[in-house]
């Protein structure tokens, strides 16, 4: 035979083998057949896992896109982007809802996995439906200045036509956030808990700006005074004189709103207010205990309570006992957040002095008029003027309505501008949010709040770094670990500077030129329990806390000298159930920025 039939032969013969072998072994070709079909499934689902991923990918990089755009006021850059967001969510969403997904989601180890993947891509697909198409149109109507002001009146009619689209976009947020909370992520593998968990506090956060623009859109108009005239009382909180919120009431405007126009019909200095001797609001003694009577007696330390509300009604209280005319509410805000507005304002001129610029304001206002002159009277009238030449611009409409806008939510969001009514429907709507300025009322949260002890405008030199971490859980307990570094950064010929400045050299309690006194408030849960306390390395034992409310409070006083860094340890143990992730507020100072945070639980993390 020759060698082209044999090889021809070879084949067929090895095939008939094969054949004959497989028909009677009937169960190894089931098996071949059933592997054959299980690889071609595995390599499907990884194929439909993979191109899941690559859209969830693409859900990410077209949200951050859309987000940058909104930022910078390019609402048509924006819907570009939520278009191309809505396909490869979508697409997404298709691949997870159907039977290769419901297969990945019942296998062993990675199944909990893909039920996220599945929740998460639902979630990303309805908010693209429901909730992103609003915020592109709000973006359109910012940057056609639909919102901003002309003449000192505003568009009331608008802002009420605000209020359903943002309900609307606030509840896709809230059923986002229940749907993603309700899934157990500390199983899943470390890139997809990760993911998810980001995603679950992005969908939280986004929540609670949204819920602040929808309670915003509803009480606006009754602030504007289209149910009638209101008066506020607008106070310009110092920096460079630290208070619990902020700073010193350095200024304080009366604003009149009626139908939407809102002009300042009154000014008065703080130091007008002088002692009252009794408070114009009785304080509670755990009040008294800890801020001392000065609270309740001057207008000027109506903010050594972090609580802005109380802080709020102490004010009103001096303006009322004063001139005998009840005020709606009180606005507060300090120099940092009007350097923000002036951002989009651009430079504006203060009558009889010069213009005011996003990077001057905070140097001119906090500490150069203080450099220049002793005179109280100097210092009022000046803070009063470019309070009233920085709101005339803004009520004029003048700059960039993007710019403004995002330098107003930065403000809130660095607790610089706070927001209390005192009717009772109205402050039901703010009551809960970021511009609300209260004492915390979840648990755990842990208050860094920071006082000027020495008179002085030295809060402007001052330096301050809070860190704080979860470091172990056991049970339903967390402790937290925290340090508080402060540092007295004064200029080299501090000596030279007047005591306007440095401090009264006639007060019988003066210290060293340049040096500071910063009273610190460490607020805790009230069932918490503050384990140690460190001042640079020497223990607090016992550390004294004394109660406020719901809280506890460790007073802590630090002696700076010029050029001095002080360095505050403690750990904290929380209340039992605690076992959130932890709100870390702080003090705003005269830096740009804010310490605040959230911290992640150590509990949710085991």
């Amino acid at each position: 035979m020759s060698p082209l039939v044999r090889r021809r032969r070879g084949p067929r013969s090895l095939w008939h083998r094969a054949r004959t072998g497989l028909a009677s072994r009937p169960v190894v070709l089931v098996s071949l057949v059933l592997g054959g079909i299980l690889v071609l499934g595995i390599l499907w689902c990884a194929f439909v896992g993979w191109r899941a991923s690559s859209d969830l990918t693409e859900v990410r990089r077209d949200g951050e896109i859309m987000r940058d755009r909104l930022v910078d006021g390019d609402a048509a850059g924006a819907r570009e982007a939520l278009r191309n967001y809505q396909d490869a969510a979508a697409a997404a969403a298709d691949r997870t809802d159907g039977p290769t997904w419901w297969t990945l989601e019942h296998l062993p180890v990675f199944g909990d996995d893909a039920q996220g993947i599945a929740v998460a891509s639902s979630v990303l697909d309805d908010l693209g439906q429901q909730a992103l198409p609003e915020l592109v149109d709000a973006a359109d109507q910012v940057t056609s200045r639909a919102f901003q002001p002309q003449g000192h009146r505003f568009p009331v009619s608008t802002i009420t036509d605000a209020q359903e689209p943002a309900e609307k976009s606030e509840a896709a947020f809230a059923d986002a956030d229940r749907r993603l909370d309700a899934v157990d992520s500390s199983g899943f593998v470390g890139p997809v808990r990760e993911g998810f968990d980001s995603l679950r506090s992005l969908v939280t956060t986004s929540r609670s700006t949204l819920g602040s623009v929808y309670r915003a859109a509803r009480i606006m108009p009754d602030l504007l005074g289209a149910n009638g005239p209101r008066h506020y009382l607008l106070v310009f909180e110092n920096n460079a004189e630290l208070r619990s919120t902020g700073g010193l009431a350095g200024s304080v405007s009366l604003l009149a709103a009626d139908d939407g126009r809102v002009d300042i019909v009154d000014q008065e200095a703080t130091h007008s207010f002088g002692n009252s001797r009794r408070s114009p609001v009785p304080l509670t003694r755990e009040e008294e205990q800890l801020f001392g009577p000065a609270l309740g007696q001057y207008f000027l330390d109506a903010d050594l309570t972090p609580d802005v509300p109380r802080a709020a009604e102490l004010m009103a209280g001096h303006w009322e006992k004063a001139y005998h005319q009840r005020v709606d509410g009180v606005f507060m805000i300090d120099p940092v957040a009007v350097s923000y507005l002036l951002a989009g304002t651009g430079p504006v001129p203060v009558p009889g002095y010069g213009p005011v610029t996003a990077s001057t304001v905070v140097q001119l206002v906090e500490n150069e008029i203080y450099k220049q002159t002793t005179s109280f009277a100097a210092h009022d009238a000046y803070q009063d003027a470019v309070a009233k030449a920085v709101f005339n611009a803004f009520a004029d409409g003048r700059g960039d309505p993007v710019q403004l806008v995002t330098g107003l939510v930065r403000g809130v969001a660095e607790g610089r501008i706070r927001v209390h009514s005192f009717d009772k429907d109205v402050q039901q709507q703010i009551s809960g949010t970021a511009i609300a300025g209260e004492l915390p009322s979840e648990d755990p949260a842990v208050g860094v709040y920071l006082n000027d002890g020495t008179a002085s405008k030295m809060s402007y030199y001052l330096r301050y770094d809070v860190h704080l971490v979860a470091r172990s859980c056991t049970g339903d307990v967390q402790d937290l670990s925290g340090s508080i570094k402060l540092t007295n950064d004064t200029p080299p010929d501090i000596a030279d500077y007047p005591w306007s400045v440095t401090g009264d050299k006639n007060r019988p309690d003066y210290w060293v030129t340049g040096e500071q006194q910063v009273v610190i408030y460490l607020m805790f849960p009230g069932d918490g329990q503050l384990e140690s306390l460190e001042i640079d390395n020497r223990a607090i034992n016992p550390p004294s806390t004394r109660p406020l409310e719901h809280r506890t409070v460790a007073p802590i006083y630090i002696d700076l000298q010029p050029e001095e860094t002080s360095t505050v340890n403690f750990v904290l143990r929380t209340g039992h159930g605690q076992t959130g992730d932890v709100h870390l507020f702080v003090t705003p100072g005269s830096q740009p920025g804010s310490q605040s945070t959230t911290v992640s639980s150590h509990c949710s993390s085991q």
